[in-house]
């Protein structure tokens, strides 16, 4: 007999495994929207062949090969316009404090957007650009910000169908909302 967690388990791993179809649109936080074209056996550079989902990067132009096999590195399905709704929210709220040490700053928020969800994406926005306001953005950290914040006004023009120019314009005076939150005089 097999206990309810166990089959909860096996469930959630045939529900990850069984997760995206041909076709269908995908988000990799770090690389933006597209497609799956195939699912396909590779070896890259281990000797090992594994099964890696072919993805086609549309405003890049570009291929990226996910493996099959979690963990899938943040790769997940195109956002619904209920969550763009809650991201509103989000990206409007108070932002996290971040860490002053560059390394640890960045390592903290490529592992956040490794959990691959549109609300860790805006937290990680929201917070590096309320930190852009008492320290630059430079070199490394000025493009993971760019980066990160136009695969999530690409996604957010997708899903609310807007140009990509009014996503930036709207998830900008939210960020600008968020940022008064903190520089709001003290009463």
């Amino acid at each position: 007999m097999i206990t309810t967690a166990v089959a909860a388990g096996i469930a959630a791993v045939n529900t990850q495994l069984d997760m995206f179809n041909i076709g269908e649109q995908v988000v990799h936080p770090q690389h933006g929207v597209g497609h799956v074209v195939r699912l396909e056996d590779r070896e890259f550079g281990s000797g090992v062949k594994r099964r890696y989902y072919e993805i086609a990067i549309t405003g890049a132009g570009s291929t990226l090969w996910v493996p099959f096999d979690p963990p899938s590195y943040g790769l997940r399905k195109l956002a619904d316009r209920g969550e763009i709704n809650r991201c509103r929210q989000v990206l409007a709220a108070r932002p996290t404090p971040l860490t002053d040490d560059a390394r640890s700053r960045q390592a903290n928020l490529a592992e956040r957007l490794k959990e691959g969800t549109i609300r860790i994406q805006c937290e990680v926005v929201r917070d590096l650009y309320a930190f852009g306001e008492h320290k630059a953005l430079y070199g490394t950290m000025a493009g993971f910000f760019r980066q990160t914040q136009n695969v999530l006004c690409e996604e957010w023009a997708l899903v609310e169908g807007v140009t990509f120019e009014e996503a930036v314009q709207e998830v900008t005076s939210l960020l600008e909302k968020s940022r008064s939150i903190v520089n709001k005089p003290k009463g």
